[in-house]
């Protein structure tokens, strides 16, 4: 059984903690991943500089990915940016589940603002990790 309480508190950690990223929602198949941002995550123009979106989106997706108890890797993504994340406060990604299989799994993510806005789209691929162990986030 999966402690997704656990789960949201591991996937806050690393790198992911020094870019502002916080998972907020977990269960099997969904995660939910919001950023207040600040002038570190703007691009020379004022506006959130796509990497931030493109960090937002893996990271999300990875965690909807994760949220089946197994550990995984980026295969692949692609996103579409949509407007401009200009004169935003915060950024909400979602991830849904589209396709889990044995070796690989495929997400849809939406990112939005505040005033939900749409920002990006993208379909990101994670392979599955099954040599490493998901012990740090199943209950006994």
């Amino acid at each position: 059984m999966i402690d997704y309480e656990k789960l949201k508190e591991i996937r806050n950690m690393g790198y992911i903690k020094h870019t502002g990223i916080r998972t907020v929602e977990l269960r099997e198949g969904y995660a939910k991943c919001e950023i207040i941002l600040d002038e570190r995550h703007a691009n020379p123009i004022g506006s959130t500089h796509g990497g931030v979106l493109f960090t937002l989106v893996d990271t999300v997706g990875g965690a909807a990915a994760t949220s089946r108890g197994r550990y995984v890797t980026t295969v692949s993504g692609n996103i579409n940016y949509l407007r401009p994340a200009m004169n935003c406060k915060k950024l909400i990604g979602e991830s849904r589940e589209i396709k889990v299989g044995k070796k690989m799994c495929v997400y849809d993510v939406m990112i939005t603002d505040e005033n939900d806005r749409e920002i990006a789209k993208a379909t990101m691929t994670f392979f599955y990790l099954d040599k490493i162990k998901a012990t740090a986030f199943m209950s006994k």
